[in-house]
């Protein structure tokens, strides 16, 4: 299928002059026939003017998947949220949030354990102790893709537990490690952990740290992939 990708709308970072950079993280996902947004972003009007650059219309989406409820994932929520959608969202999300998703007349898809929401789309489930956060899975040609939206159970569990419920190392792990003050080795001994796993291309972006970002380039070599608002990943 054509415009198979994963286009990375809002991040920390940005490839071009027109799209501008914002603390938080979204991205487009089509597959399948599908089209899925992972995460808001913290800022609508940044949201809002990189969608409109790229040429994304927020208002075609067939899912809205939120990894935690922290306002640089979940903050732009209403310029995502319309009618006909279906929201995949942790069952831990807060009341205040979930009547505003029934306030968009949008479907409810409340998580708690892995589940198959969409052929082809897998959720970990809630993961973590303290912050329950859930990654997706993208069953693709070429292996399975992880995004992660903070990764606050840690990157190295998720994808382990990617890995399992994939059945077969992931072809890329792609979004926030959350490594930021993450020493040298620690960064050097997670790449390794991935690489163990089978994980083949990395992507760390948002909340990894610039440090760690060019440590997993570097432990990945070419396949340490740069990632930022703009960036397009084939599927």
């Amino acid at each position: 299928m054509t415009n198979e990708r994963i286009t990375i709308i809002y991040d920390n970072r940005s490839s071009r002059e027109d799209l501008q950079p914002g603390w938080g993280f979204s991205a487009l996902v089509e597959h399948g026939g599908k089209r899925l947004l992972f995460d808001s972003g913290g800022d609508k009007i940044v949201l809002e003017a990189n969608a409109s650059a790229l040429g994304i219309d927020l208002k075609s989406t067939d899912y809205l998947f939120f990894s935690h409820e922290h306002c640089d994932h979940v903050g732009a929520a209403s310029s995502a949220l319309h009618k006909g959608l279906t929201v995949v969202y942790p069952a831990s999300f807060s009341q205040p949030f979930k009547k505003k998703v029934e306030a968009a007349h949008a479907r409810s898809i409340q998580v708690t354990k892995p589940i198959e929401f969409l052929p082809g789309f897998l959720s970990t489930g809630e993961l973590g102790s303290t912050i329950l956060e859930q990654s997706l899975i993208i069953r693709t040609a070429s292996g399975p893709v992880l995004i992660t939206g903070c990764a606050h159970p840690g990157i190295v569990e998720i994808a382990r537990v990617a890995t399992d419920l994939a059945g077969e190392p992931l072809r890329l792990v792609l979004g926030g490690f959350h490594l930021g003050t993450t020493s040298t080795d620690k960064v050097r001994k997670i790449a390794a952990s991935l690489q163990a796993l089978g994980v083949r291309q990395v992507g760390p972006c948002h909340c990894t740290g610039e440090s760690a970002i060019r440590i997993l380039q570097q432990e990945f070599g070419p396949d340490g992939l740069e990632v930022m608002a703009g960036t397009q990943i084939p599927l």
